[in-house]
């Protein structure tokens, strides 16, 4: 039997796009607090959470909620957990639902569920689902350690990546080499060897009309690609790694434009040059980029990534959809960037009490703005993109008031990502009206959630 004063906790998250029931996260919240009601369970505020971002349906995806529930199951703070249509996450995220349904077992949870055929509060049907999760998660990873095999066979063999655009210097598959393409190649890597900048050889190529592989103009950074590719010294890249298990260069099978002496050389040089921590006081030059997945470019909507160009930490468009790369060349100096959308996070954070972080919501709602053409996922965006859910747990601990800004240099740049994804619906970057090398905070468009 159920204690009278026992804790109880939701999880909800936004529906699989290929899921017949594409109701909202809110409405699935509220059909979990209706199931608590009608059999009286009392949820606890600070154990509802939910994800309402589509990558919670990637293996690596970002899901704070899923987070959240499963650190209140294994520190035991719930007593009950109701799971919203768990025949999903049994389909599209195997191993999320095994590791639940085993800690739960162990913790002693009861748990119940909403929104399908499958109800949870049956032993039966759970421990059912917890085979077919189980098989689903050993038959995935079956699956994925075939491909890394032959992933890995492909590069000690020395075969080219396979898919995407076609190198520079090669043709596609880099079956072959281009010999045009390839003189350019080699005076660029003997050109930087001698002295000359990035931008010098960018503006000479253009100058003399040398197209890129996309037959559109050379900046800064793609010569910089040029030069920091070990492809284009023969040298074949797996995991991130260059080197084989015995120390050597892992070899392409494919002929080289330089020697492995000269692109060793050009890389020595451009880490000399590459930009050193400053002792600025957000730290973000040592810890990734801090705005990772709220920043987009205001002329194409597409998400700005974090980049080096040029040498130089950077926020750039990654769209090359539908329009040349020189359509939509945007990007933003990282570091001046990040500290401003710090300063007015701070404000805000100065502006709240603890009686304003107390009634702080965790589900709001917003409309996003349509763009002609975009029909992607019109279907799903129409129901889905106006919802926001967001835990009041990202400000805890966190000082608010007038010494909010004392505090936030000592805050961990994690959590700090953490507070600005809380505070922020999307961070929109405009045109530039200054002249190079000034920071313009006019072109940056902050959208707080509607708090």
């Amino acid at each position: 039997m159920r204690e009278p004063n026992s804790a109880v906790g939701i999880y909800c998250c936004v529906p699989h796009i290929d899921d017949d029931d594409q109701s909202t996260v809110d409405v699935r919240e509220l059909r979990c607090r209706e199931y608590a009601r009608a059999r009286r369970l009392a949820v606890a505020p600070a154990a509802v959470q939910a994800d309402a971002v589509r990558t919670v349906w990637k293996a690596k995806g970002v899901k704070p909620g899923w987070i959240a529930t499963l650190a209140a199951v294994e520190r035991r703070k719930v007593d009950d957990l109701i799971l919203y249509a768990p025949g999903s996450l049994l389909r599209h995220r195997a191993h999320d639902l095994v590791r639940l349904l085993t800690v739960c077992e162990r913790n002693g949870i009861r748990l119940h569920s909403v929104g399908d055929e499958w109800n949870l509060a049956d032993p039966a049907q759970r421990r059912t689902m917890t085979d077919r999760a189980s098989a689903a998660w050993r038959s995935a990873q079956a699956v994925s350690r075939a491909s890394r095999a032959a992933h890995r066979g492909a590069a000690l063999a020395g075969r080219p990546h396979g898919g995407g655009r076609r190198a520079f210097g090669y043709e596609s598959g880099m079956s072959a080499v281009v010999p045009a393409e390839s003189k350019v190649i080699r005076e660029v890597f003997s050109r930087f060897l001698e002295g000359e900048t990035l931008r010098a050889i960018a503006f000479d190529l253009n100058d003399r009309n040398v197209p890129t592989a996309l037959g559109s103009a050379w900046t800064v950074g793609g010569v910089g690609r040029i030069l920091d590719a070990p492809r284009y010294a023969g040298i074949r890249v797996f995991r991130g790694q260059v080197r084989a298990d015995d120390g050597g260069y892992l070899l392409g099978a494919w002929e080289p434009c330089v020697s492995v002496e000269e692109w060793e050389r050009v890389r020595a040089l451009r880490a000399d040059h590459a930009p050193r921590p400053n002792g600025v006081r957000n730290g973000s030059e040592r810890s990734g980029y801090l705005l990772t997945g709220l920043v987009e470019c205001m002329a194409c909507g597409h998400s700005m990534v974090g980049s080096v160009v040029g040498g130089y930490r950077m926020y750039a468009c990654a769209s090359t959809r539908n329009r040349p790369p020189e359509e939509c060349a945007r990007s933003i100096g990282a570091t001046s960037f990040e500290v401003h959308v710090q300063q007015d996070a701070v404000r805000i954070l100065q502006e709240w009490d603890a009686e304003r972080v107390a009634a702080l919501p965790m589900v709001g709602n917003r409309r996003p703005e349509v763009r002609p053409g975009d029909v992607e996922h019109a279907a799903f965006g129409d129901i889905h993109g106006g919802v926001v859910v967001r835990s009041a747990s990202a400000v805890d601990g966190i000082v608010t008031g007038p010494d909010a800004g004392l505090d936030w240099p000592r805050v961990p740049l994690r959590r700090r990502a953490e507070v600005l994804r809380f505070l922020y619906t999307v961070i929109r970057v405009g045109p530039k009206t200054t002249s190079r090398g000034v920071f313009d905070p006019g072109r940056i468009a902050l959208v707080p959630h509607p708090l």
